[in-house]
């Protein structure tokens, strides 16, 4: 019945609805329309954000980044934080180490900039 609904270009959520709804159907035909639908209209909530306190080392150099991303890997492990945690600890992290990475890069562009400069002025 389910199939012939469809091919008739009802989706299978009004279907259920409409199951739901029939005060002729039975009682068990209506408990399970309610049951699958119920996701569908009443998704469930987020989980909330909770606020993590975990010591993380200064991250203003890589061997620091490689610390706290230990530290990180050692709070999913002992059970202090989640892993859906952790990544957003890690982003964060990954975030602090692309700046670095950056401004790294800079240095050493400006450097050989000079150098040619230099080579160029003799």
């Amino acid at each position: 019945m389910l199939a012939a609904t469809v091919s008739d270009g009802i989706t299978p959520v009004e279907y259920m609805l409409k199951v739901l709804r029939d005060e002729g159907a039975n009682d068990k035909a209506r408990a399970w329309a309610a049951e699958k639908a119920a996701p569908f209209i009443h998704p469930r909530p987020a989980p909330l954000a909770r606020p993590i306190e975990i010591d993380l080392p200064d991250t203003s150099t890589i061997e620091g980044i490689s610390a706290a991303l230990n530290r990180i890997t050692q709070a999913v492990a002992s059970g202090t934080i989640t892993t859906a945690e952790a990544q957003g600890l890690v982003s964060i992290v990954e975030s602090q180490r692309k700046v670095i990475e950056t401004r790294e890069m800079m240095d050493r562009i400006a450097a050989l900039e000079k150098a040619v400069a230099k080579k160029q002025a003799a």
